[in-house]
C-alpha cells in the first residue's frame, strides 16, 4: 500500500529486528524481556538527557540502577563519555542532564524555587528521570562480546517502538523476512491491529496525557487544534477504508474504537466530540 498508493520508493522495518540476533546485537537478558514486553511496559519516556521523548522499555537494569541512586540519596549518574553533555543553564562547559554535578545543581535550584508542591514535584520527577545513554544504550552489545565499554557501568537501556508488544519470541533471520513479505506468521494469535490503527492510538495517547497536564487557555487552544486534526485524520482513514486503500474488514471498527476517545474525567473544558466531514483521500 506504501508504495502502490503513496508512490515510496520503499519501507522498511526496526524493531521487530531486535528479537534478531543475527541483525541487531542484544544480550539474552534483554531479548528475554523484549520477548515478554507488552504495550505496558513500553513508555513514551522523559529518560533522555536531551529531552527528547523516546520509547523506552520499562524493567531493565538501567532503570533499577537509576531509581538505586536516587533512593541512595545520590541522583544522577558519572558522565564519563560526554557524548550527551549540551547544557549550560549552570555551568559555562556544557554537561549532561543525567549527570550527578547537573542533577545536584538542578535540584537545588527548585528547592529555593518556592513552586507549588505539585508542581515541585513534577519536575523533581522529570530531572530524576533522566538516563545515562551513552552506557546504556551500548552495554548490551558490550555484553554480548563479553567486554566492558566503561568500568563499573554495565546497566542496560533499550528502546524499542510500542511494536514490539506484537513480538513474543526471538526469530532468525530468515523468519523475520518471511513474515515481513508474508510467507509466514510468528505473531501467532497475536491481534496486531493496522499500522494506521496503531499511529494514530499513539497520538490519542498522547493527547490524553496532555490534557491532564494541561495549566491554561493557551495550552488547551493546542491541544483544541490537535484534536481537530486528529479527527480529520479520521476522517481521512474512513475514506482509505471506504475506497478499498484500506482492506483489513477491522479497521472500521478499530476507527470506531479511536473516536470514541474522550478526555480524562476530571479535566476542564468538557470534550467535544469527533464530528467532522469526510475528507477525500489524496489521490
Amino acid at each position: 500500500m506504501l508504495c502502490e498508493y503513496y508512490q515510496l520508493s520503499s519501507s522498511g522495518w526496526g524493531t521487530p529486528f531486535l528479537l534478531v540476533p543475527e541483525a541487531t546485537t542484544v544480550d539474552a537478558n534483554t531479548l528475554q524481556a523484549l520477548g515478554r514486553a507488552r504495550a505496558e511496559d513500553v513508555v513514551l519516556s522523559h529518560a533522555s538527557p536531551m529531552g527528547v521523548r523516546f520509547h523506552y522499555l520499562k524493567g531493565l537494569s538501567g532503570e533499577a540502577e537509576r531509581e538505586r541512586r536516587v533512593r541512595d540519596g545520590k541522583p544522577g549518574s558519572p558522565c564519563t563519555e560526554k557524548h550527551l553533555s549540551f547544557n549550560t543553564e549552570f555551568t559555562e562547559k556544557p554537561i549532561c542532564t543525567a549527570s550527578i554535578q547537573y542533577q545536584r545543581l538542578k535540584l537545588d535550584q527548585l528547592k529555593n524555587a518556592q513552586l507549588p508542591e505539585r508542581e515541585y514535584q513534577e519536575q523533581v520527577a522529570l530531572v530524576l528521570g533522566r538516563e545515562c545513554l551513552c552506557t546504556g544504550l551500548s552495554n548490551s552489545a558490550a555484553i554480548v562480546y563479553n567486554t566492558t565499554l566503561v568500568k563499573n557501568q554495565q546497566a542496560i537501556t533499550i528502546c524499542p517502538g510500542p511494536n514490539i508488544a506484537f513480538f513474543n519470541r526471538e526469530a532468525s533471520l530468515q523468519e523475520m523476512c518471511d513474515h515481513i513479505y508474508g510467507r509466514a506468521n510468528i505473531l501467532g494469535d497475536v491481534n496486531r491491529p493496522h499500522m494506521f490503527i496503531n499511529e494514530l492510538n499513539l497520538y490519542i495517547n498522547y493527547l490524553r496525557e496532555q490534557l491532564q497536564l494541561c495549566t491554561g487557555d493557551k495550552m488547551m487552544k493546542q491541544l483544541d487544534a490537535f484534536r481537530d486534526n486528529l479527527a480529520k485524520g479520521i476522517a481521512y482513514y474512513r475514506n482509505l477504508h471506504y475506497t478499498g486503500i484500506v482492506s483489513d474488514e477491522r479497521f472500521s471498527g478499530m476507527l470506531d474504537e479511536c473516536e470514541a476517545h474522550r478526555k480524562p474525567p476530571g479535566t476542564q473544558p468538557a470534550p467535544r466530540c469527533f464530528d467532522y466531514p469526510s475528507y477525500d483521500p489524496i489521490p
